[in-house]
């Protein structure tokens, strides 16, 4: 990281404006506010401008829901709203985005039009194919990397990157930057011991569809090989889980407390995610970050974090059978799971949001601060 010297008691600022709400239930949410969060946690002056709310919402208590403890930079611009082009925005506090030490950004219409206005900027990529290459984007955005008019690209994955590498990216400005945990969350969780493991609960906190894996959690219920607790709303056909506990969604504060009410994690995304090649669940995160036993698909992007049978347990999406022997073999051999819910948890503490924010500050070439050398 650089040690950039900044005028006599000013802190580097980092403008980051977002057309996230604060109203919605989306991960992209999540991930917005803990970054910004952990940017400002390592000294930094970060100015998330995000659009207003829908309705009434009182800030403070929605971002405790959230389980965001300290966003003082916070504030709103109408200007951002959806319903408006994004030109109004940036033609009216143009002066201020030129003014930030930098300026962050996870929107790629947003990145569009700063490129276009010639705003020196960061982009998080999170997916390459949709918002890049079909939108006929991908070229330009490269483009304007390697002239330095984005700074730096940080994408999600490893796939991500490779897509961008591909493309003509300039490597040395291209940083994986995958989603993030609150590991002091999940500290409290006992990892679930033998006797519940061998009469287990299976636990999902997210939305189920058809995409997400929806048919295995149907067949897990027809096998009876686990006891089903799902918390978030299901899309789709819901016939065959009468029997389990459902939830709908619930505040991210409340997130661990459901993990703790069960004892292994399966997450069956489908290749049909719109999202599938690129993304980086910030769910998978928490499982290995609650100490439960995770069986997931075996998905490139999934691999780039757990390896199978040391941890987590892998399976070919559509293999609805494979889905219900994988949670057998835990069921009958508690002590594979035990081991794969101690080294997940070990694995969780790589992909905490402040170690996130370090890797993202010294890609970028900010300045280092007294906190980040802690």
């Amino acid at each position: 990281m650089t040690t950039a010297v900044l005028d006599a008691g000013r802190r580097f600022h980092i403008l980051y404006p977002t057309r996230a709400r604060l109203h919605r239930h989306r991960a992209n949410l999540i991930q917005t506010l803990r970054t910004a969060e952990a940017f400002a946690g390592l000294g930094y002056d970060v100015e998330l401008v995000m659009a207003p709310a829908k309705g009434e919402v009182a800030v403070d208590r929605r971002l405790a829901e959230l389980g965001i403890r300290a966003l003082p930079g916070l504030r709103f611009d109408p200007l951002l709203h959806s319903g408006l082009k994004l030109w109004p925005y940036l033609l009216a506090r143009w002066r201020r985005l030129r003014r930030a030490d930098a300026v962050y950004v996870r929107s790629v219409d947003l990145s569009v039009r700063l490129a276009r206005l010639r705003v020196p900027h960061v982009l998080e990529v999170h997916e390459v194919e949709t918002t890049l290459a079909r939108a006929g984007r991908l070229a330009d955005v490269i483009a304007w990397q390697r002239a330095g008019l984005i700074r730096t690209l940080l994408p999600i994955s490893q796939g991500a990157a490779d897509r961008l590498l591909a493309a003509g990216a300039d490597p040395a400005r291209v940083r994986v930057a995958p989603s993030g945990v609150a590991v002091e969350d999940f500290a409290g969780l006992a990892i679930p011991d033998a006797d519940r493991l061998a009469d287990p609960a299976v636990v999902h906190v997210g939305s189920l569809g058809p995409t997400r894996g929806l048919a295995v959690f149907q067949a897990l219920a027809a096998a009876g090989v686990a006891r089903l607790i799902l918390v978030g709303p299901v899309e789709g056909d819901a016939g065959g889980l009468d029997g389990a506990l459902r939830q709908d969604t619930v505040p991210h504060r409340d997130v661990p407390d459901w993990y703790g009410r069960g004892d292994i994690a399966v997450m069956p995304y489908q290749p049909g995610l719109a999202t599938a090649e690129s993304f980086s669940p910030i769910k998978l995160f928490e499982a290995l970050a609650a100490g439960r036993p995770v069986i997931a698909s075996d998905m490139p992007v999934i691999r780039e974090v757990v390896e199978h049978e040391r941890t987590a347990l892998l399976v070919r999406p559509d293999d609805i059978a494979g889905w219900v022997a994988a949670v057998r073999r835990i069921r009958d051999d508690p002590e594979l799971g035990l081991r794969l819910a101690r080294a997940g948890r070990e694995l969780a503490r790589r992909y905490g949001w402040r170690e996130r924010a370090i890797g993202i500050a010294a890609a970028c070439g900010w300045p280092a601060l007294a906190e980040v050398a802690r």
